[in-house]
C-alpha cells in the first residue's frame, strides 16, 4: 500500500475539481437532472427525503462544529472588525471524480444502496430457519399460508450470495482509489472561499458504510470546515496560511489536518451523536492513504492536540508544504511538549 506522501500532486493541484479560481469551470459535474438521471433516481427511490435530511443535519450542527473547531485549533475566522465568511451550500449533482467512478455501474450502485437491508433480511431468515421447529409453530394459526422450510432456506441462501457479492464489487475498489474529497469540497481559490456538500455523494456513501445520512453529513461538514479553518483561520499573531502555499502542500498534510480535527470532533460528539465516529471510521476504510496520515500523529501522547496545533501554526508560518517536513515539525514539537502517555 503506498504511503501518505505518494501523491504526485499537491492538495490544490489544478487537476482537482475544487482547485481553480473560476469555480464555474470547476464546479461539480452533475449527471442529468430529473427522472433521466439513473443514480439520482435510485437515491431518491431509496430515500425520498435524502436531500432534506442532509440539509437539516447541516443546519442543526453547523454552528456546533464551528465552535468545536475554534476551540481545538485556536484559530478564528473573525478577528476584530475583520470577518472571513465561508458559506456552505448543499449542492446537487456529483463531483467529476465520483461521476467517472460510477459511470456504467448503475447495477452495482443499486446493490451498494441495498446492501444493509439485504444483510438484515438474510439475518432475519437465518433466525426464522433456527426457530422453524420451535417456537415458530406456536404462531402457525395466525400466520396463515406460509412458505416451506425449503423455500425459506433457498431465499436465505440467495440473499447471502447477494450480500457477499455486494462486499466484493469492483465499484468498491474504484471508490477506494479516489484521491480527493468527493462528498464535500472546499473551494479555497474562489473569490469568496466556500464549501459545497453533495447530498448524492453523502447518500451513496452513507448506505455503503451502513450509517445514517445525518451522521455522515456531520463528518463531511466537519472535514470541509476544518479545511477552511486551517487555511483562513487567524492565529494569535493574526497570521493565516498563504493560499498558494496551502494549495501546494502535500495532500497528506492538508487532508491529515482535516482528518485529525474531524476525528477529535467526532470523539467529542459521542455523548450527543455517537454514530458520527462510526461514520468517520466507516468512511476512512474507503479512503486513500493520504486520509490516514493523521493516525500516527503524536499517537498516545497526552498533549496530542497541542502538538498538532502548534505544529500546524509553525508549518503555516514557515511555508512548510512537504509532508516529510511536517513530520519533522511534529517530532520536534512532540519532544518539546513531552508528557506522559495517555
Amino acid at each position: 500500500m503506498p504511503g501518505p506522501t505518494s501523491s504526485t500532486w499537491g492538495w490544490g493541484h489544478e487537476s482537482r475539481f475544487y482547485a481553480g479560481e473560476d469555480t464555474r469551470q470547476n464546479a461539480p459535474k452533475g449527471l442529468l437532472s430529473g427522472p433521466e438521471d439513473p443514480i439520482e433516481g435510485m437515491l431518491l427511490a431509496f430515500d425520498p427525503e435524502l436531500p432534506q435530511r442532509v440539509k437539516r443535519a447541516f443546519k442543526q450542527w453547523n454552528l456546533i462544529l464551528r465552535d468545536y473547531l475554534r476551540n481545538e485549533t485556536a484559530l478564528r475566522l473573525s478577528v476584530g472588525e475583520e470577518a472571513q465568511t465561508v458559506a456552505v451550500q448543499i449542492a446537487d449533482g456529483l463531483p467529476r471524480p465520483l461521476d467517472s467512478a460510477l459511470s456504467g455501474c448503475e447495477a452495482e450502485v443499486w446493490l451498494l444502496l441495498h446492501r444493509p437491508p439485504i444483510e438484515k433480511a438474510y439475518e432475519g431468515l437465518l433466525a426464522v430457519e433456527g426457530g422453524w421447529e420451535k417456537p415458530l409453530p406456536v404462531w402457525a394459526p395466525k400466520l396463515g399460508d406460509i412458505p416451506t422450510l425449503n423455500e425459506v432456506s433457498r431465499t436465505r441462501e440467495y440473499l447471502g450470495r447477494l450480500a457477499l457479492l455486494a462486499q466484493s464489487l469492483e465499484l468498491l475498489e474504484r471508490l477506494k482509489k479516489i484521491n480527493e474529497d468527493v462528498l464535500g469540497a472546499y473551494f479555497s481559490r474562489a473569490p469568496r472561499p466556500r464549501i459545497e456538500l453533495y447530498w448524492m455523494s453523502i447518500g451513496l456513501f452513507a448506505a455503503t458504510v451502513g450509517v445514517s445520512p445525518e451522521a455522515l453529513t456531520v463528518v463531511v461538514a466537519a472535514h470541509e470546515l476544518a479545511h477552511a479553518y486551517t487555511h483562513l483561520g487567524r492565529d494569535i499573531d493574526n497570521n493565516r496560511w498563504d493560499t498558494g502555499a496551502f494549495a501546494r502542500s502535500d495532500l497528506a498534510l492538508v487532508e491529515g489536518l482535516a482528518q485529525f480535527y474531524t476525528q477529535v470532533i467526532c470523539d467529542q460528539l459521542k455523548p450527543r451523536m455517537p454514530e458520527a465516529r462510526v461514520a468517520f471510521d466507516g468512511l476512512l476504510a474507503l479512503q486513500t492513504p493520504a486520509y490516514h496520515a493523521h493516525k500516527d500523529w503524536a499517537k498516545d501522547h497526552r498533549n496530542a492536540g497541542e502538538i498538532v496545533r502548534v505544529s500546524m501554526i509553525q508549518a503555516r508560518a514557515t511555508g512548510v508544504t512537504a509532508y516529510a517536513d511536517f513530520e519533522g515539525v511534529l517530532e520536534a514539537q512532540g519532544k518539546s511538549l513531552s508528557g506522559p502517555a495517555k
